[in-house]
């Protein structure tokens, strides 16, 4: 997953983080990032898989669900697969009992903003987020109802 996440960032924020830390460090911190994770039973973990691994979502369900992260291989976008995730990550919140979710996306990412609309995301407030000790303007999407996520009915 590790790989997959770095990846995505080096492509999707090149033009969002300093050119340097993607350069140099984005590698290092992303690992420290997930080894300092814990992912806790009711958190939802779900990977695509093709000939290898081309993406991932995490859910952390610490009480109201956050996906904290969607990734998808450069390479692997525009073929559904986060749709996929999303969908089946949002079938899982439902059978444990959840009806709403939300994520932050970076506001320059509008093709992310618009990929989350399609799936029913509401926009809602902006606020400054520090990722690795760099402010980036993000945008809270919310899920009021996750059954239009899940075609669920």
């Amino acid at each position: 997953m590790i790989a997959i996440h770095v990846e995505s960032w080096k492509d999707a924020y090149a033009d969002v983080l300093p050119a340097e830390f993607i350069a140099r460090h984005i590698d290092r911190k992303m690992a420290q990032h997930w080894r300092n994770t814990q992912i806790q039973e009711q958190d939802i973990v779900l990977v695509a898989k093709n000939d290898s691994l081309v993406g991932f979502i995490a859910v952390w369900c610490r009480p109201m669900p956050f996906i904290d992260n969607l990734h998808v291989r450069p390479r692997h976008r525009s073929k559904k697969i986060g749709a996929a995730l999303m969908q089946a990550a949002a079938r899982e919140l439902i059978e444990r009992g959840h009806k709403t979710a939300y994520l932050w996306v970076f506001e320059s990412n509008q093709k992310a903003i618009r990929f989350y609309e399609n799936l029913g995301g509401i926009q809602k407030e902006q606020g400054w987020k520090n990722i690795f000790g760099h402010e980036v303007l993000s945008r809270r999407m919310e899920w009021d109802d996750l059954t239009v996520i899940s075609g669920c009915e």
